[in-house]
């Protein structure tokens, strides 16, 4: 008897709590003097555009080839695509407001969703990251080598490093998000890295049993039964077998499929972010 009574003034206890909370007697997280992430001293001069950056660097797609940015200059771009179901690995994926020009930048860690949603506005500082290309996939990090005698290339950032490069702007704001239609105007160099939206296709193999991703190979390619745009360039869809969903079943209909567009020595990929970003239509 005794243990139920003790149980019975500790139900007591915790919902006493739960209402004093409920009145306001806790504290509300100061987030005034900015986010709790990032580096809230940056300033929002010296700002340029992802095209004035390429104009800078003309190799800044070239493999193998290594940019470190040495002006005091700045990017205000939003976030487009982030590893929230773990198929963007160490990187997050960020586009202009007013031109839509796009940028991976490569960051090291994971759970980059958190503090960057899809939508967030971020204020980049250039000045002492690298900017170069890898399969001609441009991006933004640091310099990396696979061992003393391979040739270095533009690959993921420490997340210490990245944390004093940027600064957060305001809450995210999804609805400013908005997807381009995949056309045969589309080219794997300049528009790599977009959120971009394929229409009307089916997948190779899909027969209710094929999924994205078996195994733990790291990734597996699935392509389309269609060749809409452009025959001389290959499209697939690129799938982590770490993802989330790597196991899901492909649908065996037509689908639009959005996701980030990035490019491999002139072939196209498509990074789906999530789940959700799978429209069946039939």
């Amino acid at each position: 008897m005794e243990k139920y009574i003790k149980y019975f003034c500790g139900l007591c206890l915790i919902c006493a709590l739960c209402v004093s909370c409920q009145d306001g007697d806790w504290d509300a997280p100061d987030f005034s003097s900015g986010a709790p992430y990032g580096n809230n001293t940056l300033t929002d001069d010296n700002v340029i555009t992802i095209a004035q950056l390429k104009a800078q660097y003309p190799k800044y797609a070239a493999n193998y080839t290594v940019n470190e940015i040495t002006t005091d200059s700045k990017l205000r771009v939003r976030v487009t695509g982030n590893d929230v179901q773990g198929n963007l690995y160490n990187s997050i994926a960020v586009q202009e407001d007013a031109s839509g020009d796009a940028m991976i930048i490569a960051i090291g860690g994971s759970d980059l969703f958190a503090f960057m949603p899809v939508g967030q506005e971020l204020l980049i500082d250039l000045k002492g990251l690298c900017i170069g290309g890898y399969g001609e996939q441009p991006q933004i990090g640091m310099p990396y080598k696979k061992d003393e005698s391979s040739d270095a290339y533009v690959s993921r950032m420490d997340h210490s490093i990245w944390q004093k490069h940027v600064k957060l702007i305001g809450t995210a704001d999804p609805t400013k998000v908005v997807p381009t239609e995949f056309t045969s105007a589309c080219d794997p160099v300049i528009d790599c890295g977009k959120l971009m939206t394929i229409k009307n296709v089916t997948v190779k193999g899909a027969d209710g049993k094929l999924t994205w991703a078996p195994g733990n190979d790291g990734s597996v390619n699935r392509y389309f039964n269609e060749s809409p745009y452009n025959n001389e360039k290959s499209y697939m869809i690129y799938t982590s077998t770490y993802s989330d969903f790597a196991n899901t079943p492909v649908p065996t209909g037509k689908m639009n499929i959005t996701g980030i567009w990035k490019t491999y020595n002139g072939a196209w990929e498509l990074i789906i972010r999530d789940i959700k970003d799978i429209e069946v239509l039939e």
